[in-house]
């Protein structure tokens, strides 16, 4: 009887260990653009907590994970907002040592994500590696112990996409019923996961046969490293308030950004293919019930294009561009009077296009208040910041396209 009570508290203890590691929901956040619905992010922790300084515990596991709410979302598109949010709630001394981990990230997302899909991102605290799997599938890993809250900080941080994505992901556990019950049904299909299998393994199969004609030469020849021109250097000022007072917005947020001199080398990697190519449109699909949630096609607002392969130098340069660009814009925003009286606030989010000369040539609203006293502002604000510095040669783009998030507060 004895031996079996041993056996007993041994399997309790067991039990409560691994319930103990197991990350707890904290907070849910729909993402929404031009009025649609593109995914539901999560954030879990070992322990519950409203307070963003908590959740940057380096000491605990951590798990970052979206879910796909959208038809059909080019991965790319994904990847570049996220990649400008965390240029903007990041020191540039963060950037710089991590642009290398930056490229790897980046190499991770090709083709399209598609209802449905599981993108994780997971951080093991006690090895200090970020792990990205999609449906279960590891895509890749990042050996930076840091690398992990750069990416959080994108989400949490003083700048994100929204004050309402913020809240939702800061819930402390408190998740609206309708939401976490869309989050849990969204699951891909078994056709989708082997369909990312079978392409990993055609992907390492190609890579290993090219590989191996090459040994031997290799053995041969000195070791070739390709090496990008070092990034612009962009002294990046602290912004004067436009308002003395009541404007919240992220002028105190990214630090002066170290100038980067030295070249970086170019990292390859080889990401895993989201989907085949296709040439056929795909048209909207209506929610076949109420508890359904819209499907969102893409395809329409976002062609997939080529694009030259990602070095340090490229993405540190256009961190450093888009966090110059927002700065820029920040100086001339005004908080409405007629807003100040009225008690309103809210956040707005634009999709601002200039071209290389730094010419606005669009201004779209991703996301408005309810304000539209506070929506004028945010266009009015782009026009008056007119003309942009010129889009930096080393991007080689003739128009360049940036996300600029405003949230209007007033003092407590």
């Amino acid at each position: 009887m004895k031996s079996i009570k041993i056996v007993f508290s041994l399997w309790v203890l067991t039990f409560a260990v691994n319930v103990s590691a197991t990350p707890l929901l904290n907070g849910l956040a729909l993402e929404q653009q031009f009025n649609k619905e593109l995914y539901i992010a999560a954030i879990y922790s070992e322990s519950l907590s409203s307070d963003s300084a908590n959740l940057y515990n380096a000491n605990t596991p951590r798990r970052l994970e979206v879910r796909v709410l959208a038809k059909s979302l080019p991965a790319r598109r994904f990847r570049n907002q996220w990649m400008e949010s965390i240029a903007i709630n990041n020191r540039g001394d963060t950037l710089s040592s991590q642009a290398e981990d930056m490229v790897t990230f980046a190499n991770l997302f090709k083709g399209r994500l598609y209802r449905g899909d599981q993108l994780t991102i997971d951080f093991a605290a006690d090895s200090g590696i970020t792990t990205v799997s999609l449906n279960g599938i590891n895509l890749g890993e990042i050996a930076n112990p840091d690398f992990f809250n750069t990416l959080l900080r994108a989400w949490i941080g003083p700048v994100p996409p929204s004050t309402d994505f913020r809240d939702g992901l800061l819930s402390a556990g408190d998740l609206p019923a309708s939401l976490r019950s869309t989050f849990e049904s969204l699951k891909p299909s078994s056709e989708r996961i082997a369909e990312l299998q079978l392409k990993q393994i055609g992907q390492e199969e190609a890579l290993a046969a090219a590989q191996a004609p090459q040994k031997e030469e290799e053995l041969a020849k000195p070791t070739l490293v390709d090496v990008d021109l070092a990034p612009p250097t962009m002294t990046l000022t602290p912004a004067t308030p436009a308002v003395s007072k009541p404007l919240k917005v992220a002028e105190t947020v990214t630090e002066q950004v170290a100038e980067s001199t030295d070249s970086l080398s170019q990292v390859k990697g080889e990401p895993l293919e989201l989907e085949g190519e296709s040439n056929s449109k795909q048209t909207q699909l209506a929610a076949s019930s109420p508890e359904e949630t819209a499907v969102v096609d893409m395809d329409e607002e976002f062609e997939e294009e080529e694009e030259a392969p990602l070095t340090a130098g490229m993405i540190l340069a256009r961190q450093i561009y888009t966090s110059n660009l927002l700065r820029h814009t920040y100086r001339h925003i005004r908080y409405p009077k007629r807003a100040q009286e009225r008690g309103q606030e809210g956040s707005v989010r634009l999709n601002v296009v200039i071209n290389s000369r730094g010419e606005v040539e669009d201004i779209q609203a991703v996301q408005e208040s309810r304000f539209s006293t506070l929506n004028r502002e945010a266009h009015a604000a782009v026009e008056r910041a007119a003309p942009y510095p010129a889009v930096p040669p080393q991007l080689g783009e003739e128009t360049f396209s940036f996300s600029l998030p405003i949230t209007f507060n007033l003092p407590d």
